[in-house]
């Protein structure tokens, strides 16, 4: 290769000479750069391309927040996720606030300042607190608006045991449906930007029970003790977090479908002959991929995981666990396990007992030491339920491990149940 010298103007713009020989090995040169350059860009691409099929870990095992749990249901891949209610439900709710009413069923006032002395209070403190203008009869029960005063001052250890004594008489929604919170959720709650630091101090205040799983059920009071809309939809959001599992099936080039079949497939209402190409593409991409068990499971559920149902209107029923459970395979809704005494009747003669769930629609009962069943879910695979806390419109449909929901009901046994149908 030559330059020629210098010049001026124009003309003296550089030119390059090449020779023969240099100009086939500036030519081969330039091709071995442009093949590496390509094979970079295209490796890259197939790499991005494989991640974006590959939707859960590669290797059996834990990987950070992700679990992998293999059994006759197939890889369950799980992460913890946490959910909280919609602003636009709050908003709605929150607008209009009604103050808190106990309601004692069958029980006149005489009974109910018994019932109040016999769980904790003094008898000074029972006449304080059932002052006349707090308290009113209908019919054969007895009604009782209960000042903050008299909330407030409650120790955590009367409340647990008062409201403890009370749950499960329906004198309270949320007493009989109570908020319940790990501890890392209280300091989740603790650390939320939208609760003001005095509702945060009055919330602790409320919040009793266990050391490894608190409860709240004062929600009406610390409601009514908020001024302004913006406050108490942001801390109400904050208290419906929950803690929820979400979970998918890992299907990979040699995952096997009729054994995924064969466990997911004898669900009642569900037709996994709909479902069977989804997994087939699935197991056909270069690294296989991950499914949501929401189409693993039948309509009922399907449609209503990890969502909250809307606050009905006044004297509407509200959706529960045993509804939930013993709704799970149904084609349409039966409100007759609205009443918890009728789903009992249900579970009795439909189902028998057994020692393990493992078959998905298992039932688990939570039963305390009185015999009073307390909750209740429906057995999915591996570790995982499906269920809803109480009759709460805070609590969503969702998907849990059976040691945390074993964790709120550290009084209760677990008795296991399968349909007498499968």
């Amino acid at each position: 290769m030559s330059k020629p010298k210098n010049g001026k103007g124009p003309a003296s713009a550089k030119v390059f000479r090449f020779s023969l020989p240099g100009l086939i090995a500036l030519c081969l040169g330039l091709v071995a750069v442009s093949c590496l350059v390509s094979n970079a860009v295209v490796g890259a691409c197939r790499r991005h391309a494989a991640g974006l099929a590959q939707a859960g870990p590669a290797a059996t095992g834990q990987r950070g927040d992700v679990a992998i749990t293999e059994g006759p249901w197939g890889e369950l891949v799980t992460r913890d996720v946490t959910l909280e209610r919609p602003a636009e439900y709050l908003n709605e709710d929150l607008r209009t606030l009604q103050p808190a009413l106990w309601t004692f069923h069958g029980m006149n006032v005489a009974q109910v300042k018994a019932f109040l002395g016999n769980n904790g209070l003094t008898p000074p403190e029972v006449e304080k607190a059932l002052t006349p203008d707090r308290v009113s009869v209908q019919g054969a029960d007895t009604l009782f608006k209960p000042s903050d005063e008299f909330v407030l001052s409650l120790s955590p250890e009367t409340r647990d045991r008062f409201y403890l004594a009370m749950r499960g008489l329906e004198v309270n929604l949320y007493i009989d449906s109570p908020y319940y919170y790990s501890q890392d959720q209280l300091e989740s709650i603790s650390r939320d930007t939208r609760v003001q630091p005095e509702d945060l101090a009055l919330f602790k205040r409320l919040v009793y029970g266990g050391s490894a799983i608190r409860r709240f059920s004062d929600f009406e009071t610390l409601m009514g003790r908020i001024p302004t809309l913006e406050r108490r939809v942001g801390m109400a959001a904050a208290l419906s977090r929950q803690n929820v599992v979400l979970a998918g099936l890992m299907v990979r080039p040699d995952t096997d479908i009729d054994k995924v079949a064969l466990y997911w497939g004898n669900t009642p209402n569900v037709r996994f002959i709909d479902i069977r190409p989804m997994l087939e593409g699935i197991k056909g991409l270069p690294r296989g991929g991950t499914i949501s068990l929401m189409y693993l499971l039948p309509p009922f559920a399907r449609e209503r995981l990890y969502t909250f149902p809307p606050c009905p209107a006044p004297g509407q029923p509200l959706p529960d666990a045993y509804w939930s459970t013993f709704n799970f395979s149904s084609v349409n809704s039966d409100n007759r396990f609205l009443d918890p005494a009728e789903s009992a009747r249900y579970a009795e003669a439909n189902y028998y007992p057994i020692a393990q769930p493992g078959i998905c629609g298992d039932v688990l009962l939570f039963r305390n030491p009185e015999g009073q069943i307390r909750h209740s879910a429906v057995y999915l695979a591996g570790d995982l339920v499906f269920t809803k806390l109480g009759r709460n419109c805070a609590m969503p449909w969702m998907i849990m491990h059976i040691a945390d929901l074993q964790a709120m009901y550290s009084n209760c046994n677990i008795v296991y149940l399968r349909d007498k149908t499968d």
